[in-house]
Order: structure tokens, then sequence, then C-alpha cells
């Protein structure tokens, strides 16, 4: 093995085109509590452009490696770890953290924050699990509880997350409405499940034509991305006590509240990032089992684009693009 390997690196703060390269990079001793991986295939998510700009959950120490989620074959682990690990195809777990990147060829991150590479998934698809199916498991799942009796709203619903949402709503048998900008996604949208797709480029109103769909009852969840103004177009179309999940804030404006039309739900905003659930062992666990379960069981990811590493750049300019639909994956396979 070479000491050195290719890693996608950043050494100033910007956007994702103008900072990032692909660079040759040292490996590193391992602590005791982790593990290399041998990367196969690496996907790129909204948050690592946040990263970049020092706008995101997690903030950069400069100069960064990049990502959080990937399937490989652990080659190394450290004292605390078992040997027998060595050999195994795991993924990634994405978590808090400024100081682990999985973006290149190799990647070292602890060994609390592996999960299984599910058999007969390819790595193009085991890249784009985790993220995904996490970001959805803990509100819709854990948290909500979502259900038959349900109709469950999904904003900006092309994006990975979103489609996941869908998914995962669809599998509890819940009804589910996806809004989109344009209707020139919408078919990839319903593809995933989604039982309507309703475009913001509608003059109706967007609470009236949800309010119509469901029979007046309104949607129990909402699974929002976007905050900001937007919230102010589906708050009357709300169920009794109603759970908004804003888990991102794509409007760029201010999330103002309209405190009565809330409490006439008895509506809960809840502030939400999947990274606040995994970092806990018992609520990770049955998250992870839940996945596992519900992909051996055929759910798999939707897969906008693939890329090769040499090419890592590009997949970044597909992604500033908006306009994939579902996970845009480099792979490291020949």
């Amino acid at each position: 093995m070479s000491a050195h390997f290719r890693a996608v690196m950043f050494h100033r703060l910007g956007n994702s085109q103008e900072v990032l390269a692909l660079e040759d990079v040292p490996f590193r001793p391992l602590g005791h509590d982790e593990v290399r991986i041998k990367v196969s295939a690496f996907a790129l998510n909204r948050a690592d452009w946040l990263f970049c700009r020092g706008e995101h959950y997690s903030l950069p120490r400069l100069p960064s490696r990049i990502g959080s989620e990937c399937p490989g074959t652990v080659v190394d682990v450290g004292q605390r770890v078992n040997r027998s690990l060595v050999g195994r195809r795991v993924c990634t777990v994405p978590f808090h953290n400024a100081d682990y990147g999985v973006q290149g060829e190799y990647a070292t991150v602890p060994q609390a924050y592996l999960a299984p590479w599910p058999d007969g998934v390819p790595a193009t698809q085991a890249a784009a699990l985790w993220m995904q199916y996490l970001t959805a498991y803990f509100p819709l799942i854990a948290i909500a509880d979502v259900g038959p009796s349900d109709f469950v709203l999904v904003p900006a619903a092309s994006s990975s997350a979103g489609l996941a949402a869908i998914q995962l709503a669809r599998l509890r048998g819940a009804r589910v409405i996806a809004t989109s900008r344009t209707s020139c996604k919408a078919r990839e949208i319903e593809a995933a499940g989604a039982d309507i797709v309703m475009t913001l480029d509608d003059e109706e109103p967007l609470a009236t034509r949800i309010n119509r769909f469901t029979g007046e009852r309104g949607v129990r969840i909402v699974f929002d991305p976007v905050a900001g103004p937007f919230l102010n177009d589906y708050v009357n179309a709300l169920a009794d006590n109603a759970v908004i999940f804003i888990y991102g804030l794509l409007s760029g404006d201010r999330t103002e509240l309209d405190i009565v039309r809330l409490v006439r739900r008895a509506a809960t905003i809840h502030p939400y990032s999947m990274f606040n659930h995994v970092r806990h062992p018992e609520q990770l666990e049955p998250a992870i089992a839940f996945v596992e379960r519900a992909v051996r069981q055929g759910l798999r990811p939707v897969i906008d684009s693939v890329f090769a590493l040499d090419d890592v750049i590009s997949a970044y300019a597909r992604l500033d693009e908006h306009l994939q639909v579902g996970k845009i994956v480099v792979s490291n396979e020949r």
C-alpha cells in the first residue's frame, strides 16, 4: 500500500466547485476505536455543500476532508476494535463531526458509526442508503409513528431525503402529498410512491389543494426542508395535533410562525437533525435494524447519476444545478 491516497479536500470556505479538489493525502495512524475502509463509492449530499461554506451543523477545521456516506471494505482497525472486522464489507453512518471525511479512496471513521453493507446491494446504491433513510426514519417512524390513517406532506420531494420519506411513509401505509417547484420532476416523484405531486407554480393555494385531497382532514406530519415563508402556504391544511419537522432552510428566509393558526390545530414545530439521534446508540441501533429489514424486503434508493472519482467536481456541479432526482454518487470501482 502506498503511503498516500487520493481524497477530496478543501483549504478555504466557499462554493464546492471553487474550493474542492482531489488531492494526495497521507495515511494517518488509527485511533484506538477507529477503522480504515477502502471506499467503493460515496454519495454527495446537500450537507456537503453547506459544509464547504461553513454553514452546516458541523463546522470544518481547515484543511478538511468532506463527506459522510460510503460503503467499503475494512482494511485495518484500531487497538480497541476486534480484528475480525478486517475484510468485512460495511457502510458508514453519517454523524456530527468535523474530523472525518469519506470522499476519496480510503476513509477512517469510528467503529460506532458503521452499518452493514446489505447483501445484494451494489456499491452505488449502498452509498445512498444511510443518510437519506435515517434522516426520514427518526421523524416519521421513531417520533411520529406514521401509519395508515395519516396523510404526510413532503415538500421538495425530489431530494434524496424527500424520496426516502415518501418510501418510508408508504411502507407504513400512509398517504403522501409531495410538492415540487414545477411539474418537470413529478413523474419521478410519483414513481417513488407519492400519491399526488402538487407543484408550487399552480395559482390555486397549496392549502386549498391539500384540504381537498385529504377530504378536509389535513396532514398530520410535515417533513419540511424549506421552511421560511413557505410554512404559511400549508399551515391551514394541518390536521389536529400535526407535527412539522423542519430539517432544512432552503427558502433562505426567516421562519416566522403564525402562533394563532398553529394553536388552532394544536400543532408542534420540531426543529430536526438526524445528527441529534445517531449519536445515541439506543436510538441508532433500532434505526439501522429497521432500514436493514426494509432493504431486505426490497427498499432501494433512487440514484440520479454516477460519476468516476476523477470527475468528482463534475458531480458537485450536478449537485449545484438543483436538477437531480435522488442521490448523486461517485464510484471508485472500475
